[in-house]
This record gives structure tokens, C-alpha cells and sequence, in this order.
């Protein structure tokens, strides 16, 4: 074989060698790939999340049949989505405590159809909502693509003390009053959680009824303390309620005396978030 014919057979081959490596270069990307995604909201649709497993997974969507399973709307009117293009992302879980908000972090591509999303779950103490739900659209995926969730939750950064809300509970009725409790010369406090627990502090005349509390999501908070020596009428005035620390509350009260008499007793009742019944709580009370 002379050495024309070797030169040529030489070249084809490291033509095809180049060839074949162009080829796989261009047709698989280098994985893992970074893919861009769009918030998906219900929000002034009309329409709610239904049927969510809140399974801790994600839900691959690529037509409107499969979305009408986790989706209610008024009318039957679904928001528009072109899944010849995209594919929604539905995502749901729980925690035990409640949780602030969900946080979509990243979204990659490992594989032709394997995915990862990370989502940081902000978990408080204060805060009522025990579910998350994530939606969002994304280039089309293929039918049997797979998005693993790495769920990461972190506790909230809190800058103490905090502000918390509350509410005044007001007896309506003037044949409903508080049942005498405590000392009677400094400032005690009851937590209450129960229907059952409420009828302890509160008396009614002839069956008078009181407002009804949702005890699942509120504490009520009840505050008794005397006004001493100078007594009389008085009013009060609840001036904050605030966390001081991870577990530790405090409520101020200002209680002004507007005339003099014997000693008499105040109370202060407010609704809260959802509290136990043993959280530290320090009275301070500002007497003017």
C-alpha cells in the first residue's frame, strides 16, 4: 500500500474523529444547565389551588386537562397558558411550625429530562400558615421529565424585639364579666386555648352570650391587676405586644386613674396568634 493511499485513509479517519466530537458537542449540552423560570399566580383570577398532595414533590404539568386536576375557578375559567411552549411547575408541602413564604432559589437541568429544584422553606414562630405552594412556568419539558425538590428550611432572621398584632377582645354585653383571679396588688396573666378553658374566667348573667374566638389560629390573652391605693374609675390602655426573644413575650399597659376611690380591679384581654399556654410573658404597666 504506498504512502498516497495512507495519507488518505489517515485523513478520513481524523476527519470522522472530528466530526463525531462536533456532533456530540452540539447535540448535549454541558450539563448541569441553569434554566430560567416565571412566577405563576392565581392571584385576581378567581381561581384556587385544589387537590394538592402538599407531598413535598413536584407536579410536571403539560396540558390543561392535568391542570384542571389541582385547579377551581369561577365559571370554569381557567388562565390561559400556551403548554405547546411551557410547562408548569406545581409544587406543595408542610411544616410543623408556620412558615412565611416559599422561596425558589434555582432551577437546573441534569440530564435530558432530569431536573432539580431548590426551594428555602422560611419557617417563624409567629407566623400562622403551616402550608407552601410554588407555581411556575417553564420552557417546555418533555412527558417523562422528572424535578427532584431539595427542600432547604431556615428559621427567620429576626431583629428583637418584634411587634407583634393583636386584637382587643370586648365583652358586648354588660351582663358578661371577668371572674376575679390572681392577686390582687400586681399584674398577672392567663393564656387561654379552649372554649372550655374561657368559661373559667367569664361570667354571664341569664346565659348572655360572648364572642365566639377561632381558638385553631388565636390565644386569647387575659391581663387582670388592681388599681392601689388610689382606686376609683380608671382606664387602660394596651400599648404593645412584642417578642423579645425566640420564646419571650412582653405586654406593656398604661392604666390611668381618672378619680380616687377604693381599690379596684382592671382587665386587659387581647387576641393573639396562636400561643402555648406556658409562654413566658413579663406585665409591665405604666401607672399615670
Amino acid at each position: 500500500m504506498n504512502s498516497r493511499i495512507l495519507s488518505c485513509i489517515a485523513f478520513f479517519l481524523l476527519f470522522t474523529v472530528v466530526f463525531s466530537s462536533c456532533k456530540k458537542t452540539e447535540s448535549e449540552p454541558n450539563y448541569p444547565v441553569k434554566i430560567s423560570y416565571e412566577e405563576f399566580s392565581l392571584e385576581g383570577t378567581g381561581c384556587q389551588w385544589t387537590n394538592l398532595p402538599y407531598a413535598h414533590k413536584v407536579i410536571v404539568i403539560n396540558s390543561s386537562e392535568e391542570l384542571g386536576k389541582y385547579m377551581s375557578c369561577e365559571e370554569d375559567f381557567f388562565p390561559e397558558i400556551d403548554f405547546s411552549k411551557s410547562t408548569l411547575l406545581l409544587a406543595s408541602g408542610k411544616a410543623s411550625i408556620g412558615i412565611l413564604e416559599p422561596v425558589v432559589t434555582d432551577l437546573k437541568q441534569y440530564s435530558l429530562n432530569k431536573y432539580r429544584l431548590d426551594i428555602d422553606i422560611i419557617l417563624s414562630d409567629t407566623a400562622t400558615q403551616k402550608s407552601w405552594i410554588v407555581a411556575f412556568l417553564v420552557k417546555k419539558m418533555k412527558e417523562d421529565s422528572k424535578v427532584k425538590l431539595n427542600e432547604i428550611c431556615k428559621e427567620q432572621e429576626i431583629d428583637y424585639p418584634v411587634d407583634l398584632p393583636f386584637l382587643e377582645y370586648l365583652l358586648e354585653s354588660k351582663e358578661c364579666r371577668w371572674s376575679p383571679f390572681g392577686s390582687s396588688f400586681t399584674a398577672e396573666y392567663v393564656i387561654i386555648n379552649s372554649k372550655t378553658r374561657l368559661e373559667n374566667f367569664i361570667y354571664c348573667d341569664n346565659e348572655s352570650s360572648y364572642p365566639e374566638i377561632d381558638f385553631s389560629k388565636y390565644s386569647l390573652i387575659l391581663v387582670t391587676g388592681s388599681i392601689f391605693p388610689s382606686g376609683g374609675k380608671f382606664e387602660t390602655d394596651l400599648k404593645s405586644f412584642q417578642l423579645i426573644d425566640k420564646q419571650n413575650y412582653v405586654v406593656n399597659i398604661r392604666v390611668k386613674t381618672l378619680a380616687t376611690g377604693g381599690l379596684k380591679s382592671w382587665y386587659v384581654p387581647i387576641l393573639v396568634h396562636k400561643i402555648g399556654e406556658n409562654a413566658p410573658i413579663e406585665i409591665i404597666v405604666e401607672n399615670v
